[in-house]
């Protein structure tokens, strides 16, 4: 046995060295934010996390489970019902139940809190998202304890409302191990972790957090040697899966491990109640055990069974297992998860077939769009057509994908009504679209004149399109005679190795732009299509995505950029600016706005008014993978993969309602005081604002969601706020944000302040303070000649703002240097006790302040 990790402190107050006093800057403008107001979307499917039990019957339940963009709430019963949804920015893994509440563990975006008491009415009623990513966690009802882990620390918070948190208490591991599960019993928590070096092992610890009581740590157990999994807790005996191990029941009250069961394959995960437990595992491995012994805690095995496609989690309801599946284990970019779906057993009769829900389905990769339609390439789904208007978001048509065809890439022909769809091993597929509701294949080119796997499409003209292929050796290009569409015939080709990794296509003229992932940029004249070559050196950064518009050329980088590039001489490229940005998956613009698709980060959007000095407008919030977008209007449609999302944002820049940013010239310490008189949008659930660094005249810093301020979100009523987390010398941004029942947020204002730093103000030494035989701290300054015999206070405060010690000085008649001390005793004469204590000096040219320890 181990001990218990200690608790990590939890930073109550911040600690900042600096400038006590700046000039308010009202009417300092923020760059003006995109504004992006959440519409319906289309073609929504899911990839099952862990479900989550909400009530349990004698013939089924009902059950929360994660949909890696939100939750659904559904029934394990015969009829299998689902009865509301809810989708969310984040990587939504997991979820936790209160009895009315689902807590969405949302990766980055924090904790969603969404109101479930109408199951078909699923609204959201608050957010945490200032404590990193959050992966996994669970409700003890007992108590009222929310506990949320990110990778290596656990966070404990007593729920005093639905979706109010506070935060209790911190627990790191400092080990270099992860947390893998959170389960939850009455008033307690077991976590399970895993650790792989210096070996192989894993741990279990149970935390209590009793009513009014603060949390404990009762006791840890640790292991070596497993793969540990996944964790099941339904009374005294635990249950872990343990990889090769099989599973492995543990006596949490004599903190025991029992034997295992060993099941022939590596068990990814289990869950359990009090006759059964249900196990996944790799190659479609379902299995069921009957609990017997002392505690349940012998297992006797029944015969396994595979699942449709392969499990990834499992869970009991009322009765049934319920088995979240996908159709691969894991896909390297482009190639991604494609399907995903719920299978359910009946635990008490496993001679039942299981039943299947396949809403799961489908990938949004590319969209295009022509006269009020959205023509959609899905991976799996083939050609999707929806109406493109933000209140109409039917579906028209479907075009499925012929055998093990994955579409990846669409373009139209407007004139003639074609779509072209890169189908992968499929090859390039014609469709004619004439009658979007009803699209009708035409002719494909497969290989082995086009051999590898067809990725990216463009049409030229009415008689031309070119694709591109990826696959090793058979990576290239080729030009495609589409005069006839019914009858295409492939020209000519430029292959490996002048292109490798081909991902996306832009025509000028008779130069086609490659953006290839490892060479970068290409261009390839094709002035002859049955001749093309390649024109000139490749950029050499790897390129993932690229769109023209007049003679701008975007391209989004795999590494880190965005470039902006000059193509009026198509011959001759000259890139004009280049923005930081994560590794982005698409790339579209409009007008004075470029967009940055980040996959799971949203979708960054780029002022382009002066493309020489672009400049970022921030971050739209997106559920799901976003890789492409197209604008209709004011209209933004968004290839989500988990959906067509659709959003209301304007691409032309546009002044944006501004905070009032001032300075508390009343706190010890530097403090910005944040007002507005910005009226609450309709429905709004309130507000939160976030700091961030840059000036007024500078994008947002590209990939931030800013720091939020307010520990919890404020009411519609609010009007203004404080923020004791600044600094001096230091540019900062504000942007007020309303949250909305559907979890999105709308930006509503901003601003920008700088806190200048125009003491001299030394450091203050010894630190730490040791006041010792008579020892003092010297309090060093200078200042400039005019100030010369002026005035000068020494204030001591204590942790709590509270007056300790007063002192009045004077500067030297010329100025210059000179400095104050203190002998660590308070204005009765006492010594001060040991701890932490802010130091301010007050004078001509100075208001500024130290921090400084003080030990005996």
């Amino acid at each position: 046995m181990t001990p218990s990790p200690r608790p990590s402190p939890i930073p109550v107050l911040v600690i900042l060295v600096g400038c006590l006093l700046a000039a308010p800057l009202h009417g300092a403008r923020a760059a003006s934010e995109i504004i992006a107001t959440r519409l319906t979307p289309s073609s929504v499917s899911a990839r099952y996390g862990p479900a989550v039990p909400v009530s349990v019957g004698a013939a089924g339940g009902t059950y929360v489970v994660p949909t890696r963009t939100g939750i659904e709430f559904r029934g394990a019963t015969a009829g299998d019902a689902l009865f509301g949804s809810f989708r969310t920015a984040g990587q939504v893994d997991e979820v936790a139940w209160t009895g009315r509440t689902a807590y969405l563990f949302a990766g980055d975006r924090g904790i969603v809190a969404v109101d479930a008491t109408d199951s078909t009415n699923l609204v959201a009623i608050g957010g945490h998202d200032h404590l990193g990513t959050l992966e996994h966690g669970a409700f003890a009802r007992g108590s009222a304890t929310l506990a949320a882990a990110s990778e290596s620390t656990l966070y404990l918070f007593r729920e005093t409302s639905p979706g109010a948190l506070s935060l209790l208490d911190a627990r790191t591991y400092r080990d270099g191990r992860g947390i893998v599960r959170v389960q939850a019993r009455s008033d307690s928590f077991l976590v399970l972790s895993v650790r792989s070096t210096p070996t192989l092992g894993m741990f279990l610890t149970l935390y209590r957090v009793r009513t009014g009581a603060a949390p404990e740590s009762l006791w840890e157990f640790a292991a070596n040697g497993y793969q540990a999994r996944d964790l099941a807790w339904p009374d005294a005996m635990a249950f872990v899966a343990v990889g090769d191990n099989g599973v492995l029941p543990f006596d949490t009250e004599t903190r025991v491990p029992g034997t295992a069961a060993v099941v022939g394959t590596f068990v990814r995960d289990i869950d359990a109640d009090s006759g059964s437990v249900v196990a996944i595992g790799q190659t479609r491995f379902y299995a069921q055990f009957t609990r017997g012994g002392a505690k349940g805690g012998v297992l006797t095995p029944q015969a396994p069974r595979l699942t449709a496609i392969e499990p990834f989690h499992v869970s009991i309801v009322g009765g049934f297992a319920v088995v979240s599946e996908d159709d691969q284990t894991q896909a390297t970019e482009p190639d991604e998860v494609g399907q995903s779906l719920l299978e359910i057993f009946d635990v008490a009769q496993p001679a039942q077939p299981p039943r299947t829900t396949t809403t799961g389905a489908g990938r949004v990769r590319r969209v295009a769009w022509d006269a009020g339609l959205a023509y959609v390439a899905d991976y799996t789904g083939g050609l999707r057509v929806y109406r493109a208007g933000s209140a109409d978001t039917s579906l028209v048509g479907v075009l499925a994908p012929s055998g093990n065809a994955r579409v990846y890439d669409i373009s139209l022909d407007r004139v003639r009504h074609v779509a072209y769809l890169a189908s992968g091993t499929g090859g390039l597929t014609v469709v004619d679209v004439a009658d979007p509701a009803s699209p009708v294949p035409l002719a494909s080119v497969t290989a082995p004149a086009l051999p590898g796997i067809t990725v990216a499409v463009s049409v030229i003209d009415t008689g031309l399109v070119v694709v591109a292929r990826r696959g090793g050796g058979s990576a290239g290009i080729t030009f495609v005679d589409v005069t006839t569409p019914a009858s295409p015939v492939p020209r000519g080709s430029v292959n490996y190795p002048f292109i490798f990794d081909p991902r996306a296509i832009a025509v000028k003229d008779t130069i086609a732009f490659i953006a290839d992932e490892l060479q970068g940029v290409l261009s390839i004249r094709f002035g002859n299509p049955d001749a093309p070559a390649t024109l000139g050196p490749a950029s050499l950064i790897g390129a993932r995505d690229l769109d023209l518009s007049g003679t701008r050329l975007i391209v989004g980088t795999g590494g880190g950029d965005v470039q902006v590039v000059d193509v009026f001489d198509p011959t001759s490229p000259v890139l004009l600016a280049t923005v930081p940005a994560p590794a982005c998956f698409g790339v579209t613009q409009l007008g004075e706005t470029a967009l940055v698709l980040l996959g799971d980060g949203g979708a960054l959007a780029i002022d382009l008014r002066n493309p020489s000095a672009p400049r970022t407008r921030g971050v739209i919030t997106i559920p799901g993978f976003s890789r492409d977008a197209v604008w209709v209007g004011d209209d933004l449609l968004i290839a989500g993969s988990f959906g067509l999302e659709r959003f209301r944002a304007s691409a032309v820049v546009v002044t944006d309602p501004g905070l009032n940013l001032e300075i508390d010239r009343t706190a010890v310490r530097p403090r910005v005081r944040i007002s507005w008189t910005a009226p609450p949008p309709t429905g709004m659930v309130g507000w939160n604002v976030y700091r961030d660094l840059g000036t007024a005249t500078q994008g947002l810093a590209f990939g931030s969601w800013g720091t939020r301020v307010n520990d919890s979100m404020l009411s519609p009523a609010a009007t203004s706020t404080l923020d004791d987390a600044v600094q001096a010398a230091t540019h900062y941004r504000y942007r007020l944000e309303a949250f909305f029942p559907d979890g999105s947020s709308r930006k509503v204002a901003d601003g920008a302040i700088y806190v200048p730093s125009n003491s001299a103000l030394g450091r203050v030494y010894p630190n730490p303070y040791r006041p010792r035989n008579g020892q003092t701290l010297t309090v060093p300054y200078r200042v400039l000649s005019s100030y010369g015999g002026k005035s000068i206070v020494l204030r001591v405060f204590d942790p709590a703002g509270r007056l300790v010690r007063r002192i009045v000085g004077s500067t030297a008649v010329g100025g210059g240097f000179g400095s104050l001390t203190w002998d660590g005793r308070d204005e009765r004469g006492r010594p001060a006790v040991d701890g932490v204590y802010f130091i301010q000096l007050d004078g001509p040219g100075i208001d500024d302040a130290r921090q400084l320890i003080l030990l005996r």
